[in-house]
C-alpha cells in the first residue's frame, strides 16, 4: 500500500498529475481543489497522501489500478467517508471536492442540500443520500479552519502547522453547543480565535478564555 508519495511536479491535467519519482512518473488522481492549489508549481517537490484503488468491477475484465493523492490526512479522510455513499464513486467524489473539504463538511452538516446539489456531480437525490448518512459523521471537518487543515487532523503537511489538538476542537465546539451556541454560532466562534492567534491551544479551558476574551 502506498500510503505517501514525494516528488517532483511535472505536469497537472484536468483530473490528474505527473509526479517524477525517479526512476518513475507516476500519474495520481487529484480532486479539483488540489488541482488549484498545484497548478502553479511545475518544477517543484511536493508530498501527497495517497490511497490505492482499482477501477473496474468483477463483470469487466479489464482492471486499472489508480493512485489518489490529498494534499493533507484530513483531505483523504474525508474522501474515503465521502465514497461510502451509494451513487459517490471516486470520480464523482473527487469532482465534486471543488471547494475545501470544511464547505463541503459544513453543508452535509446544516443539512443544505440546496448547496449540495451545485457541487459538481451531485444532484438533489444524491444529495439527499449523502446528507442521510454523513451528517453525523463530518463534525470534525466541519471544524477546519482556511488554511488550517491540518488542525483537525492533528498534524501537519506542506508548511501548515496545527494550531489545536484534534481533541480539543472537538471538546470545544461541544463545550459551545452545551452552554446554548448554534452549531453555526460554536464554528464561528472557534474560527475566530484561530484566525486571530498563533498560539498553539492545549486544552479546552486554554480556547474557551480565548473565545470569550474575543467575543467581550
Amino acid at each position: 500500500m502506498i500510503t505517501q508519495i514525494r516528488g517532483v511536479l511535472r505536469e497537472v491535467g484536468e483530473e490528474a498529475l505527473i509526479l517524477s519519482v525517479e526512476p518513475f512518473e507516476i500519474e495520481v488522481l487529484i480532486p479539483e481543489s488540489a488541482r488549484r492549489q498545484l497548478q502553479g508549481r511545475l518544477g517543484e517537490m511536493v508530498s501527497l497522501h495517497t490511497v490505492f484503488d482499482i477501477e473496474g468491477n468483477q463483470m469487466s475484465s479489464r482492471m486499472r489500478p489508480r493512485l489518489i493523492g490529498f494534499l493533507n490526512p484530513i483531505e483523504l479522510e474525508f474522501f474515503e467517508i465521502f465514497c461510502s455513499v451509494d451513487g459517490v464513486g471516486v470520480r464523482k467524489a473527487l469532482r465534486a471536492m471543488v471547494r475545501p473539504v470544511r464547505d463541503l463538511a459544513r453543508a452535509i452538516q446544516d443539512q443544505d442540500l440546496t448547496t449540495l446539489a451545485t457541487f459538481p456531480g451531485i444532484g438533489e437525490a444524491t444529495a439527499e443520500r449523502i446528507v442521510a448518512k454523513l451528517r453525523r459523521k463530518v463534525g470534525k471537518f466541519a471544524l477546519i479552519v482556511d488554511g488550517r487543515e491540518v488542525a483537525a487532523a492533528g498534524g501537519q503537511a506542506n508548511g501548515q502547522v496545527d494550531h489545536a489538538e484534534p481533541d480539543v476542537l472537538r471538546d470545544t465546539f461541544a463545550a459551545l453547543l452545551s452552554v446554548g451556541n448554534s452549531e453555526s454560532q460554536a464554528r464561528q466562534m472557534i474560527d475566530r480565535v484561530l484566525a486571530g492567534s498563533k498560539r498553539k491551544y492545549k486544552t479546552v479551558v486554554d480556547m474557551i478564555d480565548a473565545i470569550y476574551q474575543l467575543e467581550r
